[in-house]
């Protein structure tokens, strides 16, 4: 009885001992893992470094490379064209990590998961209003990084891209015989969107439309804006052309000279 007594207590200890000898292992496994994932992305096995990333979180979630791994892991999915996985394991970082040394990317790489929702014709235009705000934060947040200076050049492009589907609206309206809702499309486009650079066309467009409602001095007001503000514009000269082509015209000027009669 006392043998196997003695039997038991080696057997428990040499398990402890052995655990321990795990755990002293285990310690150091956090690295190797890690490292194992940045060899997998240099070799384009971007699912397989994921399994990686998780790995370190799952396993030693406080870890020094912990924070690394998951935004490597949100960076993979990112490539993967995993747009809406990488906005949920950014959100949970930056939830985490409010002022995280990787957290600013952090919001960048938000942004830019809804950016590149823009780009699927089939999505709702609210990712593009997203897309905006998450940049303009980035600017408001820190106007001189390089995330901000990228994301004012992806500001650029959607403002143009919302601009001209209101102006595709328009034109269609316009196309229609229905200048009243083509106007009302145009006049979004210049309030809401100066600076990009379907304006000039816009105004122009509107002209036509004003054109079409007889409304002669809305119409001239709309042209004299549209060529103070762009007088090298190829819109401008459009109307330039045709309003010298009426002026040059024997019928317009036969007209000119009954009105000129008829007073006297």
């Amino acid at each position: 009885m006392a043998n196997i007594f003695k039997f038991i207590i080696l057997l428990l200890l040499f398990s402890c001992s052995a655990n321990e000898k795990e755990i002293i292992i285990a310690q150091g496994d956090d690295k190797n893992i890690f490292e194992k994932g940045i060899q997998l992305i240099e070799e384009k096995k971007f699912k397989k470094s994921i399994d990686q990333f998780i790995k370190v979180n799952d396993e030693f979630p406080y870890s020094k490379y912990s924070s690394q791994a998951q935004i490597y892991n949100a960076y993979l999915n990112f490539e993967l064209n995993k747009p809406d996985k990488t906005i949920l394991l950014l959100t949970d970082y930056i939830s985490m990590n409010p002022n995280g040394i990787f957290t600013e990317y952090a919001e960048y790489l938000i942004a830019m998961c809804y950016y590149i929702k823009v780009s699927d014709p089939s999505r709702d235009s609210k990712f593009t209003k997203i897309a905006i705000e998450k940049f303009k934060k980035i600017i408001k947040t820190n106007p001189n990084s390089k995330y901000a200076k990228d994301a004012k050049f992806k500001l650029e492009y959607l403002n143009n891209y919302l601009a001209r589907k209101e102006f595709e609206v328009g034109m269609y309206y316009l196309k229609n015989n229905a200048p009243s809702p083509a106007i009302n499309r145009f006049s979004v486009v210049i309030k809401d969107f100066q600076g990009t650079s379907i304006v000039p066309q816009t105004l122009y467009r509107m002209y036509e439309a004003l054109e079409m409602l007889k409304l002669k001095d809305k119409s001239d007001q709309t042209y004299l804006i549209l060529k103070y503000n762009f007088p090298k514009s190829k819109w401008t000269e459009e109307i330039t052309n045709k309003k010298n082509n009426i002026i040059e015209d024997p019928s317009y000027l036969k007209k000119i000279m009954n009105k000129m009669i008829s007073i006297f």
